[in-house]
Formats: C-alpha cells, structure tokens, sequence
C-alpha cells in the first residue's frame, strides 16, 4: 500500500480537526487528533474539558493513492477496526466522510 506524503498528512489533519471542530455538530468535541502509521490515519476524538479531557478512538483511514481512502469504525468491544460503508453508503471517501461517519457512531452521546 502506499504511504501518504507528509504534506498531504499535515493536509488531512488540519482539515479534519477544523472541520469537526467548527461545524458546531460536536459541541463537546475540542480537537481530533491523527496519529499516522504507514498507510493508515487514526482519529481520535478529544472531548471535555482540558483537565477531563476523554479520548475517543474513532475510525481508521487508509490511504489508497492519489485521493482514495478507505475506512473501518473502531469497534470498542473487539479494540479493533472493522471496515465499514461511510455515511455515503460508499467503500471509499474522504477522510472527512470517515471522521463524519464515526462521528455520527461514536459522539452522539457527548454534550458539552
């Protein structure tokens, strides 16, 4: 599988976390945070306060080349990531339509 550049990386986080953040839809939602390892992205939700602060795992992202990604939910009950349709009802999407469908799985009960 091919790797992502790391200006596409700093690309996908950036977007990600100011997207989430700003949309106003996670009201407890203070940062998504990327972690990287080869192929593959990990979100994690940071949620409350600073000195609370809860983190999330959300989804995982992989990087297909040029602009294709895949996506598998994180399962809590197994800690792991089991591939999934996004929120589109598609295999592939942005790493914008991951964050969003894991969202949609996993922050529904989070209120600020």
């Amino acid at each position: 599988m091919p790797v992502p550049p790391r200006p596409l990386k700093a690309v996908v986080d950036d977007r990600v976390d100011h997207c989430a953040v700003t949309s106003g839809r996670w009201p407890a939602l203070t940062e998504v945070d990327t972690r990287w390892r080869g192929s593959f992205g990990y979100f994690a939700a940071l949620v409350g306060p600073e000195e609370e602060q809860e983190r999330i795992p959300l989804c995982r992202i992989e990087y297909l080349g040029g602009d294709r990604w895949t996506f598998a939910l994180y399962d809590p009950a197994s800690d792991s990531y089991i591939p999934q349709l996004l929120h589109t009802g598609r295999w592939e999407g942005s790493p914008d339509d991951a964050f969003e469908t894991a969202a949609l799985v996993h922050l529904a009960d989070y209120e600020a």
